[in-house]
């Protein structure tokens, strides 16, 4: 666990569950039921917000406002929701890391820079191909959906 990083990145209810932190952002590329799940789960007494590639830039300036309600350095945990196994297990995506790692990015741009490592790779991941981040991010999603089976559909 990297507590002593100001920003940490987390991945599914395991890490939302261990996420203690001023401000949970959830980033979630589809906003997929794993996103609500996420925010069901998610501590009271901390400001939640929902990050996609559309909003990055203003979830880090929310951060930032909070940083600065609290007249203190705040802690950031970043869960990234990733998707689902058939048995209900984690699945990571690259579309929910990249949006992490744009948050990452937009963070540091306001000067919260003190990252994990994991939020150091998924921000290298976002930064190296921001060019192609929306087209990647809706390769993906379109690929989940394609290969998507009814729910109790034999295999």
């Amino acid at each position: 666990m990297s507590a002593h990083y100001q920003v940490t990145l987390e991945w599914g209810t395991a890490g939302i569950d261990a996420a203690a932190a001023d401000v949970i952002v959830i980033a979630d590329a589809d906003r997929g039921p794993e996103s609500a799940e996420l925010q069901d789960r998610a501590p009271r007494t901390t400001l939640v917000l929902d990050a996609t590639l559309a909003n990055a830039s203003d979830i880090a300036r929310a951060a930032l406002d909070e940083q600065e309600r609290l007249g203190d350095r705040a802690s950031i945990a970043i869960v990234a929701a990733g998707d689902r196994w058939r048995d209900g297990t984690l699945r990571p995506n690259a579309a929910d890391l990249l949006v992490a790692g744009r948050v990452v990015d937009e963070l540091a741009e306001l000067g919260i820079d003190f990252h994990s490592p994991a939020c150091a790779a998924a921000c290298a991941a976002a930064v190296g191909l921001r060019g192609a981040t929306n087209a990647l991010v809706a390769a993906e999603t379109a690929a989940r959906a394609a290969h998507a089976e009814p729910e109790g559909a034999a295999r």
